[in-house]
């Protein structure tokens, strides 16, 4: 897609949801390279900021659960509750708390204080907030407190959990400006590649439409593609009425074991990725 965009102008590169965070360095959104290896071994209290990592990190849940039933290990979750097969302490699910502990105002201070190597995690999904970038601030200054005020050996970096396995290797390629009204206003086409028409940019987009903002978007040529493991039937109809197309194509997306290829994994390593099943009828690999 890259290519295409710089072989021919007329091809325009999006995404669905904004992000606040910079990919100058590679450690802004990577787990730490010795996290899984050593880190986890020899520390004793683990903090999860928005994080379940039973269902988005399942490699590093089973690390974290491995290092719990050996003992003197406690996990901290800020956060919604969420059952990690293993006992943990949730503080709160408010942004707030975090604040606190920043300030030194939370109980949880003296643990950490007394703690080994504390570990501090976090997910992706804080860069899309519209405070991402006082709460990135946030978890600069926790870990450089930690640093301070402890004996840990903590890295300078935040070990950020992607949410989806090609999240890395996009931030590692190149950061995508977001899709806009004037976007679909101006296009001939539309492709949605594994993407959902549920995030809140593209129903703001709609919400927007169905109150006429978009008076002069009468274009009834218009084409929209689709690719994707599922199809929002619904959604993509409002989509249709409101941006007048006349056209959609659906490619039916192949799952992770149907394809073969490479990505980026959670620590900035390329893995190979082995086909394991045969897709089914016409299903396509992104």
């Amino acid at each position: 897609m890259h290519i295409l965009s710089h072989k021919y102008s007329f091809f325009k590169l999006r995404q669905s949801e904004i992000q606040c965070k910079t990919v100058d360095l590679e450690q802004d959104y990577l787990l730490s390279l010795n996290l899984i290896d050593s880190k986890i071994s020899t520390s004793d209290t683990c903090l999860l900021i928005g994080l379940n990592p039973r269902y988005e990190g399942s490699k590093l849940n089973l690390t974290l659960r491995s290092r719990y039933l050996k003992g003197n290990f406690k996990i901290i979750q800020i956060g919604s509750l969420s059952n990690l097969t293993i006992s943990t302490r949730n503080l709160s699910n408010n942004i707030k708390s975090l604040k606190s502990v920043v300030e030194g105002n939370n109980l949880f201070c003296q643990e950490i204080i007394n703690s080994v190597n504390p570990i501090l995690i976090s997910n992706s999904e804080i860069f899309k907030r519209e405070d991402a970038q006082s709460t990135t601030n946030l978890l600069k200054f926790l870990v450089k407190y930690i640093r301070l005020h402890t004996h840990a050996k903590t890295s300078k970096q935040i070990n950020v959990l992607s949410s989806t396995i090609n999240e890395s290797g996009l931030n590692n390629f190149n950061l995508l400006n977001i899709v806009k009204n004037l976007d679909f206003k101006d296009s001939a086409g539309i492709y949605f590649l594994n993407n959902s028409f549920g995030t809140s940019n593209i129903k703001k987009l709609l919400n927007l439409k169905l109150l006429n903002f978009f008076q002069n978007c009468k274009d009834l040529n218009r084409l929209l593609i689709t690719q994707n493991n599922t199809v929002e039937t619904k959604d993509i109809m409002s989509f249709k009425k409101s941006f007048g197309i006349s056209k959609h194509i659906h490619l039916p997306n192949s799952v992770f074991f149907e394809d073969a290829g490479t990505y980026m994994n959670l620590h900035g390593h390329f893995n190979n990725l082995t086909k394991i099943i045969t897709p089914l009828n016409q299903t396509k690999s992104d």
